[in-house]
């Protein structure tokens, strides 16, 4: 099992190429440029959604009544995702001993891989509307 969080670890941390990712040589680095992606992700998200509530406002500017309807589901629906995610994440780590670098490491790219995810899944819906 170490083995395979050990080689999960290092490709983990080359699959995307933010500067701090690259020439990765420790532990640390690898946990580094986790905090990096995930940070970077949730960026991500979080424009995506901003993005989609802003069209969704100017989409259905005329009708406040569908408008309203719409933005609860879809701030129910992230908040809803969010536990999700979290919750899903926290397998990734399950056996990994909790509070050290490679716990939070194994939960960084989770959050990271997923909040990706569900950024390129909210721009879909945002172009369908």
């Amino acid at each position: 099992m170490k083995r395979a969080v050990a080689a999960f670890l290092f490709y983990s941390a080359f699959s995307h190429g933010a500067d701090v990712c690259t020439d990765v040589k420790n532990s640390d680095q690898v946990y580094l440029c986790s905090e990096n992606k995930k940070s970077d992700a949730d960026s991500y998200l979080n424009k995506q959604y901003s993005e989609l509530l802003a069209k969704i406002n100017a989409e259905y500017v005329n009708d406040d009544v569908l408008k309203k309807e719409l933005v609860d589901n879809v701030k129910k629906s992230q908040r809803d995702w969010i536990k999700f995610r979290d919750s899903n994440c926290k397998l990734y780590s399950f056996q990994i001993e909790s509070n050290s670098p490679a716990h939070q490491t194994a939960i960084n790219e989770c959050v990271a891989r997923m909040s990706e995810s569900r950024g390129k899944e909210l721009a879909a819906f945002s172009n369908d509307i």
